[in-house]
């Protein structure tokens, strides 16, 4: 039994058709019309965004014939000129066209602009329209983004540079993410760059101390939008829309003013449905499911599973009956997906997988299989099958001494081990290594692999600042990029270092 969990349910009610053009999103009923519009124009420019450098390059060969079918097809829209907006000589027209063609913008998406302007490409100038692409580029936007932007959100072509420039500056002041994390959030929802810098100031400043946001809370909210439209929605959404909504989660999942500031950046997540006809029905149905929840199970699925209350409820039973069938009984499938209930995203596909994989790769018997992911639960979204994996199965069987695979992943607290990186691991294990030849102590050892700093330093007795600086040397080291060939590449808290590795 299969169950494809990983996209977003194309309707709030279940259904699963998905919109086959704007004509049948116009058809549906006001107040999803422009959520899904928005939805289905993401999803076909997402699509097109890996041909758009090649159509790119095309059209620059083509700029004199392109550029005289746009003009046309523009002047098509003369007479729908929208409101008071001054009708552009041809000669204008022309020239704001071949600025774009010629800046790495595809006749398709200046055609999609002209349609979704009525005519135009509409720009205080042509130079005004280049400075603004410029921003773009200066801010690391590569021609395929410029156009999935364009495409989306005409309107930016209308604003100046300078207006452009302080919004990015705005967001680097207020998220205090990287330049490719700051531009993610413009791509993830680009009305943001038609927006004025300081109302995004206002709104950020009034989120923080009208919900009591803590420091890690509002980290925890910037990175979030980096990936979550819904999240970056907080800047676009009226705070009346805002403050009703999270009133009504805090009623349905009977949370504290202070659990609501502690979970808000993962709440936001939520804040495109609407509390009591699209979320409840799935909380009540996760609870008939899974049992009455613990405050415990609450914070639990609001954390790490609130996708799954914007899931089809015939999906969540799917899923339910699923785990039923592979874990072998209702209480192991309660347990589990309680412990995990992130897996409710992930799809049974995973789960079956990784039962396999377990089973394969690392010889355990189905039963203890099974064991494993009911004393590990977080493992379960996890690819065990992976090469970075499966590396660390392998370290930590031989670091700790275990007879087989199996009665590692069977062993007490090995799952923080195997949820960190080889770049973590491997760095402590040639430490310990170290030590022990310096003290003589062949036995030294500790269960704090995957602790904190503070923790492991603890327990091996060195100063964190010895630990840092032997790190930072391993992570150059050839061992290190021979360990986690497989792991990708350094956290940021690397970032340091990852250039003398890169050279090393």
């Amino acid at each position: 039994m299969t169950a494809s969990l990983c996209t977003w349910p194309s309707r709030w009610d279940g259904s699963t058709r998905r919109p086959s053009g704007l004509r049948w999103l116009a058809s549906r009923r006001v107040e999803y019309s422009r959520i899904y519009r928005h939805i289905w124009m993401a999803r076909q420019l997402e699509q097109q965004r890996p041909a758009v450098i090649e159509a790119s390059a095309s059209s620059r060969c083509d700029d004199g014939s392109a550029a005289q079918r746009l003009l046309h097809f523009s002047r098509q829209y003369d007479t729908q000129a929208v409101g008071d907006r001054r009708q552009l000589t041809p000669e204008e027209r022309l020239a704001r066209i071949q600025m774009l063609l010629q800046q790495g913008i595809t006749e398709e998406t200046v055609q999609r602009v002209i349609e979704r302007s009525t005519g135009g490409p509409y720009m205080p100038s042509a130079s005004e329209g280049a400075a603004v692409l410029a921003v773009l580029r200066e801010s690391g936007c590569p021609d395929a983004d410029m156009n999935y932007l364009l495409g989306l959100q005409v309107g930016i072509l209308g604003r100046t540079a300078t207006s452009i420039s302080n919004v990015f500056a705005a967001l680097d002041d207020m998220l205090q993410l990287s330049r490719p994390q700051i531009l993610r959030v413009c791509l993830t929802q680009p009305s943001l760059l038609t927006s004025s810098s300081d109302t995004l100031r206002q709104r950020w400043a009034w989120l923080q101390a009208h919900y009591g946001l803590s420091e890690a809370a509002v980290a925890s909210l910037a990175k979030r939008m980096v990936n979550s439209r819904p999240v970056c929605n907080l800047f676009t959404t009226s705070q009346d829309t805002i403050t009703a909504r999270l009133s009504g989660m805090q009623r349905l999942f009977e949370l504290s003013d202070a659990e609501v500031s502690k979970l808000f950046p993962y709440l936001a997540d939520l804040l495109e449905a609407d509390p009591e006809r699209h979320i409840r029905p799935r909380w009540d149905l996760l609870q008939s499911l899974l049992g009455e929840f613990q405050p415990a199970d609450k914070r639990r699925i609001i954390f790490s599973s609130h996708h799954s209350l914007r899931l089809p409820e015939a999906t969540i039973r799917s899923m339910f009956r699923g785990v039923e069938q592979l874990m072998g009984s209702t209480v192991a499938a309660q347990d589990l997906l309680l412990r995990s209930p992130a897996s409710f995203g992930c799809g049974i596909e995973r789960l079956a997988t990784n039962l396999r994989a377990l089973q394969q790769l690392y010889g355990c018997s189905l039963q203890q299989a099974q064991r494993v992911l009911l004393r590990t639960p977080h493992l379960t979204p996890l690819k065990t099958e992976a090469p970075k994996f499966q590396c660390r199965v392998a370290a930590l069987t031989e670091w700790y001494g275990h007879a087989s695979p199996a009665s590692m992943l069977l062993s007490p607290g090995c799952g923080t081990q195997l949820m960190s990186s080889m770049w973590k691991l491997g760095a402590r294990m040639a430490f310990i290594r170290t030590l022990r030849l310096e003290r003589a102590e062949p036995e030294l050892n500790t269960s704090a692999l995957a602790q904190t700093n503070e923790r492991f330093c603890r327990a091996v007795r060195v100063s964190e600042e010895e630990y840092a600086a032997f790190e930072q040397r391993w992570l150059a080291s050839p061992e290190a990029a021979e360990l986690c060939r497989h792991e990708g590449p350094l956290h940021a808290r690397f970032s340091g270092v990852a250039g003398v590795a890169a050279a090393a």
